[in-house]
């Protein structure tokens, strides 16, 4: 084997290995990745089950909420304030698994089946949409009053 064949050799070696090695880092990509992905859905749970179980262990809490959105009864400043509050958490939350969602870290109807089915019910009440009404003068990015990702 001459020289010259002895180096096309050694060029065919080095890019066979170059490209193996390109598929290992692809292959540590992808699994970085569902990794990252796994942890962004632990951290949205994390934040869901805080709401959840303050209103599945307190019963307070869970009375204001069914008063405060059907209506039954009208509610004292401080009533008024826990339930802005829980709503805003809420609605924070809902807006991660949206945001999560429209980015592709979620799979697409993530948001759908979680984080939007409590509130449908609720936003047909009128005290839903008077609390909803009284809260418009925040300064929101028009895409997250539209509920879609674009130019503000």
């Amino acid at each position: 084997m001459s020289f010259e064949q002895l180096s096309y050799f050694a060029q065919i070696v080095a890019s066979v290995g170059v490209i193996v090695s390109l598929i290992f880092v692809g292959l540590q990509i992808k699994h970085n990745t569902g990794a990252l992905q796994r942890n962004e859905h632990n951290s949205t749970m994390a934040q869901w089950t805080v709401i959840r179980q303050a209103i599945a262990g307190n019963r307070d809490i869970a009375e204001l909420m069914t008063a405060g959105l059907n209506g039954e009864r009208a509610l004292d400043a401080a009533d008024q304030l826990r339930l802005e509050q829980m709503l805003a958490e809420y609605a924070w939350a809902s807006f991660h698994i949206w945001d999560r969602t429209q980015r592709g870290v979620f799979p697409k109807g993530t948001f759908e089946m979680t984080g939007w089915a409590t509130p449908v019910q609720p936003a047909q009440d009128g005290a839903w949409r008077d609390l909803v009404a009284q809260r418009q003068t925040y300064d929101l990015h028009s895409w997250v009053r539209r509920g879609k990702r674009g130019d503000p």
